[in-house]
C-alpha cells in the first residue's frame, strides 16, 4: 500500500494502522533517511532500520500495543499530530538512565503530540513524539 500524503484526511487513520499493526507498512511513510525521536526516552533512530529497531522495541514492551492519531494538522512540510498510546506492559522497559524495569503486566493510556516534517512527496523526514513517561510509569505501578 503507498502510504497516504499527510495532508490527505485519512492519513492518520492510515498512520495508526501503520504503527498499530503494520510495520512494513509503517517504514513506508518515512523517507529512507527519515527520523523517529522519541523525546521522553532521549532517543533518535535514523533511517527505516533503526526504525524498524524501535518498532520491534515498542512491541516487545506493549505487543498489545494501539497508537491512536488524530487532528492532524499539515501545511508547508509541517505535521503536528494528537495521538493516544495505549497497551499492557508485558516487556522490559529500558528507562532513559539506562536503568531497565520489568512488567507489571498493567494496562497503561498516555496522550502525546507528534511534531513531523514531511517531503513534498509526503514521506516523513523526521517524527518527534512528545508525551509524559512518569504518566506511564505510575500507571504500571513503577513509580
Amino acid at each position: 500500500m503507498t502510504p497516504t500524503h499527510p495532508s490527505d484526511v485519512d492519513f492518520a487513520v492510515a498512520y495508526s494502522r501503520a504503527w498499530t499493526s503494520e510495520p512494513v507498512e509503517l517504514l513506508e511513510f518515512f523517507a529512507p533517511e527519515g527520523s523517529y525521536t522519541d523525546v521522553a526516552m532521549n532517543t533518535t533512530y535514523n533511517g527505516r532500520d533503526e526504525i524498524a529497531r524501535f518498532h520491534r522495541w515498542m512491541l516487545k514492551f506493549a505487543p498489545d500495543s494501539v497508537i491512536e492519531f488524530s487532528d492532524a494538522c499539515a501545511c508547508d512540510g509541517q505535521l503536528y499530530l494528537q495521538w493516544v498510546w495505549s497497551g499492557t506492559f508485558d516487556g522490559a522497559l529500558q528507562l532513559p538512565d539506562g536503568s531497565s524495569l520489568k512488567s507489571t503486566g498493567s494496562d497503561f493510556s498516555v496522550p502525546g503530540v507528534a511534531a513531523c516534517r514531511y517531503a513534498a512527496n509526503g514521506n516523513l523526514l523526521s517524527h518527534r513524539d512528545y508525551w509524559d513517561l512518569s504518566t506511564v510509569l505510575r500507571q504500571v505501578g513503577a513509580s
